[in-house]
């Protein structure tokens, strides 16, 4: 399952039209991003993300992916809000007890807390 460019540096017209969207409305939208000081690379057959530079407490930690967390690792190598990822792993991923919504958002929390993801 691999995106074409996944590290675009720009938000898509669209993207950035629900964005301004959502700003209108007075929503508070966050745009997240990984943090560039973890590299995604595949070791021994499975996804794990490498630190680099200031890694904080995982300066001397591999961190293993699991496939939604992975996909999720290399959508938000460009900006993206919660509602995009969503959007995206939608195309991607089945939603039959829906609650991938939820679990994008946590996800989002998690790695947003831990410094692996920064929002912009």
């Amino acid at each position: 399952m691999e995106r074409e460019n996944p590290s675009s540096e720009m938000l898509s017209e669209s993207e950035l039209q629900n964005h301004l969207e959502e700003k209108e409305k007075g929503e508070k939208v966050g745009i997240f991003r990984a943090n560039n000081n973890f590299l995604l690379r595949e070791l021994a057959g499975e996804a794990v993300l490498v630190p680099v530079g200031e890694a904080g407490v995982f300066e001397n930690t591999v961190i293993s992916l699991n496939e939604t967390c992975c996909f999720l690792w290399k959508l938000f190598q460009a900006p993206h809000t919660a509602q995009e990822a969503v959007a995206e792993a939608r195309k991607e991923y089945s939603d039959p007890d829906g609650t991938m919504e939820q679990g994008i958002n946590d996800f989002i929390k998690e790695y947003v807390n831990y410094g692996l993801l920064k929002e912009e």
